[in-house]
């Protein structure tokens, strides 16, 4: 019971990673908070959970919206008093070449994808500078340090924001003894890659080291160990989970 009555909030917890990390997390003790713009899935997400975690508070919002994230970390708050771990899972993407990238497009995923991780974080840091504890752990991607083919130029430099954001974070944030860390994933078998077709996954596939996508269950596994005690001084760590793609 790693997380044993903490209170985390997981945003994009309708997707594949964000789901893993939820039943991660359930699993651990935790009361969960699921953020995500899609109230069915969110409802689908909860109907998986063990019992005890059926009372799990769902929000529906906009992570990109900065009117609709004060007015979700301001309820969890008013529910809980406090919040012990937050997720900034949420995120798009897309295969497109560089030359197709609309405007609104590029700006719809650097919102969703990297300012949604900025507004949450700056909301939440807020209120666990004041109790001096806090886990913050924010999904990166490996894109971000090798561009994306698969994953259009704008998700990549989206992740790569993620990534230098978090060290920055990581920095302010350490003098208040707070965790500020990020998981970059490889490919991993989600809603997100099997779209991206059979042939390019199976491409992709065969230049990793292991030879295959990772599960969700393998990033949710590197999630939780930063949102635990055991990683209680480990700040800024950018961690790959990716079966070798990158190693660095």
């Amino acid at each position: 019971m790693l997380l044993k009555n903490k209170v985390a909030i997981i945003t994009g917890a309708a997707g594949g990673i964000g789901r893993a990390v939820a039943r991660f997390f359930a699993d651990s003790g935790a009361q969960l908070v699921l953020i995500d713009l899609d109230e069915a899935a969110l409802n689908q997400v909860i109907a998986s959970l063990p019992e005890k975690s059926k009372n799990s508070l769902t929000i529906v919002a906009d992570v990109a919206d900065e009117s609709d994230v004060k007015s979700a970390v301001a309820s969890v708050l008013r529910q809980f008093d406090r919040i012990d771990i937050l997720v900034n899972c949420a995120g798009i993407c897309k295969m497109i070449s560089i030359l197709d990238i609309e405007v609104a497009e590029w700006d719809r995923i650097m919102a969703v994808n990297l300012r949604s991780v900025f507004l949450f974080s700056k909301e939440v840091f807020r209120h666990m500078r004041d109790r001096r504890y806090g886990k913050i752990i924010n999904i990166a991607s490996a894109a971000a340090k090798i561009g994306g083919l698969a994953a259009g130029a704008h998700y990549s430099a989206s992740k790569a924001g993620v990534i230098c954001f978090t060290k920055s974070l990581a920095l302010q944030a350490a003098a208040y003894k707070i965790n500020v860390n990020a998981v970059c994933p490889g490919p991993t078998k989600t809603e997100m890659t099997n779209a991206w077709g059979q042939q390019t996954n199976n491409d992709f596939a065969d230049k990793i080291p292991f030879k295959q996508y990772a599960h969700p269950d393998d990033i949710a596994a590197a999630v939780l160990f930063l949102a635990s005690d055991n990683a209680r001084y480990i700040t800024g760590e950018i961690l790959d989970v990716n079966g070798g793609l990158v190693m660095d």
